[in-house]
């Protein structure tokens, strides 16, 4: 089997994924365009501190997380350092489709952040305007893919068996690909005795329709950053960021017919891809006066490469169909062979390939304003296009998928705003972040924004030497879901799928 053939019977489920049946997305797309989003969205990610402070403070300095946010940031640590996060991550979704809910959840714990400090810094009474500077090393769990979603409910206005018939129309049976030749091997369309080009289902009915969909995997970062201190007034540096992920995806589709030739047509796919990536990031930050900071950063797209396995099942389950049974108007048969349908099963060979992943850059500017010792508040924003990300393989063409890449994604400005109040040994925080919808606004047909809602806080407790930070922050956004695509938009179910995040993390820290 051709490698090109096993992506489309593989990505035809994916191709539907998170869609609408808009037409940027380019016929021939295999859903790589899927990927270059999922891989350029983060969550709110680094220590206990900055997630209760939405993500926020690129510019404060003095905390690990500036390996990845500022490296300048790293110039501000007057000693050594070690953190250790680990965190509960918990994930609601709510699949609203024909008029019905179908909530699922999944948890997850794990560590979430890591990270060393090592200070070269200058003491006080050492002359020069070079003040020295701080090594970091962090890793961060900067994605978590656990998902559960179910959609179920009766549809009554299509099948996928009229994508099949859409698919089929107008080409000979050997001419088939993807959902279109299941359907034909399955005996669920036929092509007219009189007429190949044409095709004929047994089953006329609407279905229940189930679809569940479960994900696992991760992205993680290693940040290797140097930031310095120049005057105690300009701090700058640089950082090596090297990725891995991880996804999973096994999605069962299921249509239950009654009093219909066919009691039940099923499609079960498994997708699992694996990677590496690099980036870099610099950045600058300036305290003209104590209570000040401004900062810029930037950050490199990354340069992934993915390896990726899959392969699907098809089930269908007759009721002891006799195909001589299916005639037309005229009563002329429509099968002219003679067997009695009952169980069929069948598999695409399992399918290996390798593809290339850019991810979009990013620039973020930052501020601070200090009280005295009594706390601050902090903004960073951020901007970044999803339009350039850009998919390259050796294996297969990714040209559409690079062109739905640009037709459908767009530039966002991403905003996150922090403050801390300061008590003695005691610290409170809140932070909010809203993360830009992705999607150009003529992509949806049903005006859904998909922009992503973060509040956060926590409480920190400094004793010096040893620090403990507790952060909460619960995420939302929305996302829309099309099995399959036909011809008549109006006529693909549609789901809303809510997604409802909440996580936790404990931050231990030790000065040394």
């Amino acid at each position: 089997m051709k490698l090109t053939y096993k992506l489309i019977l593989v990505s035809m489920g994916m191709v539907c994924l998170m869609q609408t049946s808009k037409a940027q997305i380019e016929p021939g797309s295999f859903g790589y365009y899927n990927d270059a989003l999922r891989y350029s969205q983060l969550q709110n990610f680094g220590s206990a501190r900055i997630t209760a402070l939405g993500g926020s403070g690129s510019v404060l300095g003095g905390d690990l997380s500036a390996t990845f946010l500022n490296p300048a940031g790293l110039g501000f640590f007057n000693r050594s350092q070690f953190i250790f996060t680990p965190g509960l991550s918990s994930v609601q979704t709510d699949g609203n489709s024909f008029g019905l809910s179908n909530k699922d959840e999944a948890n997850k714990f794990s560590i979430t952040n890591l990270g060393v400090a090592i200070n070269f810094g200058k003491g006080d009474l050492v002359p020069g305007d070079f003040r020295g500077g701080t090594l970091g090393i962090t890793y961060n769990r900067t994605n978590n893919f656990k998902r559960n979603v179910l959609i179920s409910g009766n549809n009554n206005g299509s099948s996928v068996i009229d994508a099949m018939l859409q698919q089929a129309d107008l080409f000979f049976p050997t001419q088939l690909q993807g959902i279109a030749q299941v359907g034909y091997d399955h005996y669920i369309i036929n092509p007219d005795p009189n007429d190949e080009t044409f095709y004929h289902s047994p089953v006329l009915g609407f279905p229940l329709q189930t679809e569940s969909i479960r994900t696992t995997g991760f992205t993680d970062q290693v940040n290797i950053a140097y930031g310095a201190n120049y005057k105690d007034k300009f701090y700058f540096g640089g950082g090596l960021g090297i990725t891995s992920a991880n996804y999973s995806n096994s999605r069962v589709f299921s249509e239950d017919f009654s009093n219909e030739p066919l009691n039940l047509f099923l499609i079960d796919e498994r997708l699992d891809v694996n990677g590496t990536g690099i980036n870099f990031n610099l950045g600058f930050i300036a305290r003209p006066v104590n209570a000040v900071r401004l900062g810029l950063s930037y950050t490199s797209p990354t340069y992934y490469n993915f390896d990726e396995e899959g392969d699907n099942i098809y089930i269908s389950d007759w009721n002891n169909y006799d195909v001589a049974n299916f005639v037309d108007d005229n009563g002329n048969r429509l099968i002219l062979e003679d067997t009695v349908l009952n169980r069929l099963e069948t598999a695409t060979d399992i399918f290996v390939s390798n593809f290339n992943l850019k991810t979009p850059s990013k620039i973020n500017a930052g501020f601070a304003l200090f009280f005295n010792k009594n706390g601050f508040i902090t903004a960073d924003i951020e901007h970044l296009n999803y339009g350039n990300a850009n998919v390259s393989s050796a294996d297969f063409s990714p040209s559409n998928d690079n062109r739905t890449i640009e037709n459908i994604y767009q530039s966002v400005t991403n905003i996150k705003i922090g403050g801390e109040y300061r008590y003695e040994i005691f610290r409170l925080r809140l932070g909010y972040a809203k993360q830009g919808d992705p999607y150009k606004d003529n992509f949806d047909d049903v005006n859904l924004d998909r922009s992503r809602t973060t509040f956060s806080g926590g409480v920190g407790v400094n004793m010096g030497k040893y620090f403990f930070d507790l952060s909460v922050s619960n995420t939302q956004y929305d996302q829309s879901f099309r099995s399959y695509r036909l011809a008549d938009a109006s006529a693909s179910p549609l789901a809303i799928i809510n997604h409802n995040i909440t996580s936790t993390q404990l931050t231990f820290g030790l000065n040394f």
